[in-house]
């Protein structure tokens, strides 16, 4: 997308108090199941395309997006702007055929599901593409984030509700974490369908490749070969991103 057009379309999002959705770059397959990985990219990494792929064949997914946010439900701001996020994800995507990147103007799941309703057809098999740590937060067991939704829920059980019965979830356990701990955090939420839950087995060495662990090299002068595309690698050191 032309920078222009990309500028316009990140105010659009940035401006938008309505749950919204902009697609800066569609994938050239479609189909009815869609995965949706929605990220800070922050900077898009190895781990990201490696998630991404091993989902899209376990779980035989149409079309993945790619989807960058203004904020997520715990940061409201980054090192690195929005435009810089979105110019890596096109370079870390571009001969993916079956991925399209996107932006999203709220952080939430429960508003993301409407959001998409006006870029997917209504009968759209919905997955999302979460880490066990994001998983953990989607179920708000303390209840920390329903006031914060765009839509109104009387409380998190409410939301949760609204969520599954619209949407499941492919959860990359990581670290450590497994299918067990997976079953138990399920099995304590009565509201939520054991089968919209479904487990990916991540290995620890690539759960451990974070845009954390990127960031912190840049900052102490490191290579981060190996833990970014060279495409990525390379506008990063142009930019001279995440150097302090």
């Amino acid at each position: 997308m032309k920078l222009d057009q990309m500028s316009e379309t990140i105010e659009r999002v940035r401006q938008s108090s309505e749950p919204r959705i902009e697609i800066i770059k569609r994938a050239a397959t479609a189909g009815g199941r869609l995965g949706v990985f929605a990220s800070s990219f922050n900077p898009p990494t190895i781990a990201h395309v490696e998630l991404i792929r091993r989902a899209t064949e376990a779980f035989l997914l149409d079309e993945i997006l790619a989807l960058a946010g203004q904020t997520n439900a715990d940061k409201l701001s980054y090192e690195c702007s929005l435009e810089d996020r979105v110019a890596m994800m096109e370079l870390e995507f571009a001969n993916d055929a079956r991925t399209s990147i996107g932006l999203s103007s709220h952080a939430f799941y429960v508003d993301i599901v409407e959001a998409l309703r006006s870029v997917y057809p209504p009968q759209t098999d919905l997955h999302f593409i979460v880490g066990f740590d994001t998983f953990e937060r989607v179920l708000d067991p303390e209840d920390k984030y329903t006031k914060r939704y765009h839509r109104k829920f009387s409380g998190r059980l409410e939301a949760l509700e609204y969520l599954f019965a619209r949407s499941s979830f492919i959860v990359a356990a990581r670290a450590g974490t497994g299918l067990d701990s997976v079953r138990l955090h399920v099995e304590r939420e009565p509201v939520v369908p054991s089968d919209r839950v479904l487990y990916l087995d991540f290995p620890p060495d690539l759960g451990e490749l974070s845009a954390t662990e990127v960031r912190n090299r840049c900052r102490a002068g490191e290579s981060i070969k190996g833990l970014v595309p060279a495409a990525v690698e390379q506008f990063m050191n142009e930019q001279g991103l995440y150097k302090t």
